[in-house]
């Protein structure tokens, strides 16, 4: 097995546009009483015996504030011989590809399993032990980058800042605690160790491109480091190595199975009765780091030039220039202005990305089966942070049966979330959404923004 760094600026691109399914948590069950999984946001909210298994609980999606319409365009088959191209089209003008982004585009996709959970009642309060695999990754690409792609030459001067992917995938295994301290306050906290399988973060601080005759002057800095399993970097023939004697990374390759980093982390959550009908709450999660071995390192060349972005389509006459085409022929251009060279192995400590949950519920004092409730939820993550405020409504109106609506406000976003509950004496079962999937293409890719996601389990009470 082979991965190409090489077009790892290009997957960035491809990411914001083409992604199929941040964070990480079901969200929209917060107040949810009958859900088992909700203390993954509040540890304190761990208030049941059950057992799961497998599919205990699959919370899969994607946010951002782009989608697939923004960087994929239909064109006449009569005149260029296929239909969809690229934004880097001729036919597609720059004021309206460009009047389509953010200064800030970013991309996030997201993957939380459960593997196996065991919930119990002992030492005065409920308990927990739990494996979850867990994969966020974070894209993050600026304006002014597709600017000087589709506009090259119209101006002599570009800064780019803003520029990262940032991968994680681990397992994570769980032992947590909630206790009620009186009849107002509950206490929750959970230790988790972590299981790093791979881990990629490029950050390119800042690039200045400067016009410099027929070519293009590139000033800045570029890095890259990798734990990706048990892998050996690749890299290109000799005239491509830098001034310096570096050699060009081109990949890595003779991958097989390892967990290469190590880490711990914790959660720690509470909640209290204000008054009869009111109860608040709040939780820090994933407090903790992870620390990767044998860090493949590479870094762009400094100071050094570019031709330019290539003509990525051809005339009507050549009827085999598909959209994977064209975006190859782009992503081997982008390559070329992130140029990486290798810079040896070393260790690395990663911090989590924190999540800050505060909540408010009430119910209603006329019908206790209908509540409603405000979370705020803030992951602290550098240049990946983001920001929401959920407002929800639920009701229980059987004992067996729970449903959830609510509407979000987001760093990527407007959103429209849904979840429904069946609790019965031997099963729990559930499905929902935050992120309402609008309109698709035929991939099931959305066209308008990428905040869609779906969350589907069952658990068996003890």
């Amino acid at each position: 097995m082979k991965i190409n760094f090489r077009h790892i600026p290009a997957a960035l691109l491809l990411a914001t546009a083409t992604l199929p399914a941040a964070a990480q948590e079901f969200r929209s069950s917060y107040f949810m009483q009958t859900s088992n999984f909700r203390h993954q946001m509040n540890p304190a909210l761990l208030d049941s015996s059950y057992v799961a298994v497998f599919l205990g609980n699959l919370n899969v999606g994607t946010t951002g504030n782009i989608g697939l319409k923004n960087f994929v365009y239909k064109t006449d088959p009569a005149v260029w011989g296929y239909e969809l191209g690229t934004f880097m089209h001729p036919s597609v003008s720059a004021g309206e590809f460009l009047g389509g982004l953010h200064d800030k585009n970013r991309a996030d996709v997201y993957l939380n399993m459960n593997l196996v959970s065991v919930a119990f009642k002992a030492l005065g309060g409920s308990n927990l032990v739990e494996l979850n695999l867990r994969s966020n990754t974070n894209v993050s690409l600026p304006k002014e980058l597709f600017e000087f792609m589709k506009t090259t030459g119209s101006k002599e001067h570009y800064s780019l800042e803003n520029i990262g992917m940032r991968t994680q995938n681990y397992l994570e295994l769980a032992l947590g605690h909630s206790h009620s301290i009186n009849e107002k306050l509950t206490v929750g906290a959970k230790m988790k160790l972590l299981f790093g399988a791979a881990y990629a973060d490029l950050d390119v601080n800042r690039l200045d491109v400067t016009m410099n005759g027929d070519q293009w002057r590139i000033q800045g800095d570029a890095r890259l480091k990798a734990a990706i399993l048990k892998s050996e970097l690749t890299h290109e023939g000799p005239d491509k190595n830098s001034e310096d004697g570096r050699s060009r990374v081109d990949g890595l390759d003779d991958v097989s199975f390892s967990l290469p980093g190590f880490g711990l982390g914790f959660d720690l959550g509470a909640t209290y009765k204000v008054m009869d009908g009111l109860t608040v709450s709040a939780a820090l999660t994933d407090l903790g780091f992870i620390s990767w071995s044998g860090v493949k390192q590479a870094s762009s060349a400094g100071d050094y030039t570019f031709d330019g972005f290539e003509d990525i389509h051809v005339s009507g006459d050549n009827k085999e220039n598909k959209l994977g085409d064209q975006f190859e022929q782009l992503g081997d251009d982008l390559g070329d202005m992130f140029a990486l060279y290798d810079d040896g192995e070393g260790s690395h400590t990663q911090a989590l990305a924190a999540t800050l949950n505060l909540g408010a519920e009430y119910e209603l004092p006329y019908y206790k089966k209908l509540r409603f409730g405000f979370l705020y939820t803030s992951r602290l993550s550098g240049l990946y942070s983001w920001h929401q405020g959920m407002l929800s409504a639920n009701v229980r109106p059987v004992k067996w049966f729970e449903a959830t609506l609510n509407t979000a406000v987001s760093s990527t976003g407007w959103t429209l979330g849904a979840a429904a509950s069946f609790k019965a004496r031997h099963f729990n079962f559930y499905v929902g959404t935050d992120r309402f999937f609008g309109k698709v293409s035929k991939e099931f890719i959305p066209l308008n923004n990428l905040n869609a996601n779906v969350n589907f389990g069952m658990t068996f009470p003890l």
